[in-house]
């Protein structure tokens, strides 16, 4: 039901059973880091009913202070996470849930007033109200998927004009 190879581009239809494990993960990672935590969320393709997906659940936690990531890292280790670093986006830290040949979660660390924090709730929340804009995202998936099944990079490279014109919706809208 979820989990997908690293860099392999594999889309399934919406499953309604993703939200019920972003719930069940997201009370495990609460119970692990609930004095540093401050919100969590369901993110990404996974989130959006009726859209296809990537099988990985993406989470976006929001701490009290960047300060305490390094708090957070062992307790996060311990329940099967592996920190990857900022991975180019300065303030937010990922971390990875399952191994190379099947990760199953992306956790999105960041301060809750982040500009990505901020991006990824709009994104979400513009497209779960406006399901034909959300449709016409998933149909530009299932061609990409097509055009770059192996290259996951040029996959993601090639929403980006979709997704920032989602974006600057979402963001006047608010």
């Amino acid at each position: 039901m979820v989990g997908l190879k690293r860099g392999v581009v594999e889309l399934k239809p919406y499953n309604p059973k993703w939200k019920d494990l972003f719930a069940q993960e997201s009370k495990v990672i609460a119970s692990a880091i609930s004095d540093f935590l401050v919100d969590i969320q369901h993110m990404g393709s996974t989130a959006i009913p009726d859209i296809v997906a990537k099988p990985i659940i993406d989470i976006a936690l929001a701490i009290n202070s960047l300060e305490n990531i390094e708090k957070i890292i062992a307790p996060l280790e311990k329940i099967g996470f592996i920190y990857r670093g900022e991975q180019g986006i300065p303030d937010r830290h990922l971390f990875v849930k399952g191994g190379e040949e099947l990760r199953t979660h992306h956790l999105h660390v960041m301060f809750n007033e982040h500009y990505e924090w901020k991006k990824h709730m709009a994104f979400r929340d513009y497209l779960l109200a406006n399901p034909e804009e959300a449709r016409e995202y998933s149909e530009l998936k299932k061609k990409l998927k097509q055009e770059y099944k192996d290259d996951r990079v040029a996959y993601t490279d090639s929403k980006t004009e979709f997704i920032n014109g989602i974006l600057e919706k979402a963001m006047k809208s608010d």
